[in-house]
């Protein structure tokens, strides 16, 4: 009987480097994402572009999943689905605009007041 190494060591190299650089959503997806670049006739640097674009969002996308447990909120709950209608009083365009972070950027404060 053999056993599996718990690390296994990939055979093929573009996939070794991958692990090796902690590219994990490249390497999951490359076949589809290759796949994507070649039926949109996408130059090597734009395959590039999407590639990275890809990781980035996956790492993103579970860096926010983490804060997100790790903050032990009692719900999430994403702007998208704010009923504005039932709060007559809040105008959707400054909360929104807000929401796009410009005041950051601007090197600008928000204070919010009220119950």
């Amino acid at each position: 009987m053999t056993r599996a190494k718990a690390t296994e060591v990939p055979t093929d190299p573009l996939d070794a480097m991958l692990a090796r650089l902690q590219l994990s959503g490249i390497r999951d997806q490359l076949d589809s994402l290759l796949d994507e670049a070649a039926r949109a006739n996408l130059s090597a640097r734009e395959t590039l572009i999407l590639l990275c674009e890809r990781e980035i969002a996956r790492k993103d996308h579970r860096r926010i999943d983490m804060a997100l447990k790790l903050a032990h909120f009692p719900a999430v709950k994403e702007l998208a689905g704010f009923d504005f209608e039932a709060q007559p009083s809040i105008d959707p365009r400054q909360i929104r605009d807000l929401a796009a972070s410009r005041w950051i950027a601007n090197g600008e404060n928000v204070l919010l007041l009220g119950p």
